[in-house]
């Protein structure tokens, strides 16, 4: 068949194209025709399966309302961040311990002055110097003491213990005793400075002239039961 002069130079006509175009496919070229395509298309990669003109399934959307949510959320967690930075170094200074100033106190030396001979004198005096009169003393069960030189009799305390005596000078009586032998040694001299000196009026009580300060309880306890003693010469 001929073609048309026209229709070589300038191709089908659009009648003509829309006349082929709606003539009816046969089923047989069509399915081919879909399992091509279907095959075309599972061969592509998935970035172009899409093509723009697809219909938009609102992840896009989704994703853009999003975004602000999210850069809202990270400024809100930075500015957290930084207040509670911000208010550890203010706080620190305040919160820091400070020193505490401890009193100091001064002390003054007390210095003492050695003590000197003439202060040890004054002691030694001091224990020395002897009561008024004699100590008060429990002078206890008493036996009978004849005095045969002086033609007298006596009641002295057994405290004294076993009792001797001689009168050296007629006027002078001195003990000597259990009790008077208990004198320390420094008061050795007291062991037989005791007794009774005969007057004209009566009979006096004879002792040491000094205190014993090694045994000054001794001394008393002695003195005492002497001068009871004493008091009963007749």
């Amino acid at each position: 068949m001929n073609r048309d002069p026209f229709e070589e130079l300038f191709g089908a006509s659009n009648r003509d194209a829309h006349e082929s175009a709606s003539a009816p496919v046969p089923a047989r070229e069509r399915l081919a025709y879909e399992q091509a395509e279907r095959v075309r298309t599972s061969q592509l990669p998935a970035s172009k399966r899409t093509s723009p003109t697809d219909p938009d399934d609102g992840s896009g959307d989704r994703a853009a309302r999003a975004k602000p949510w999210i850069v809202v959320g990270i400024v809100a967690v930075l500015a957290i961040i930084a207040s509670i930075v911000i208010l550890n170094l203010a706080r620190g200074p305040q919160e820091a311990p400070q020193p505490t100033t401890e009193p100091t106190t001064t002390q003054t030396p007390q210095t003492s002055s050695p003590a000197t001979p003439d202060d040890q004198d004054d002691d030694d005096d001091s224990d020395a110097d002897q009561p008024s009169g004699p100590p008060a003393v429990d002078v206890g069960p008493t036996y009978d003491m004849a005095i045969g030189p002086w033609n007298a009799t006596s009641q002295i305390s057994q405290r004294f213990g076993a009792v001797n005596f001689n009168i050296p000078d007629g006027v002078n009586l001195v003990l000597t005793s259990d009790l008077l032998s208990s004198f320390p040694d420094s008061c050795a001299a007291m062991r037989q400075g005791w007794g009774a000196t005969k007057t004209a009026t009566g009979y006096e009580v004879l002792k040491p002239a000094t205190r014993c300060t090694a045994a000054p309880e001794l001394y008393d306890e002695v003195w005492g039961l002497t001068d009871a003693w004493v008091q009963t010469i007749r």
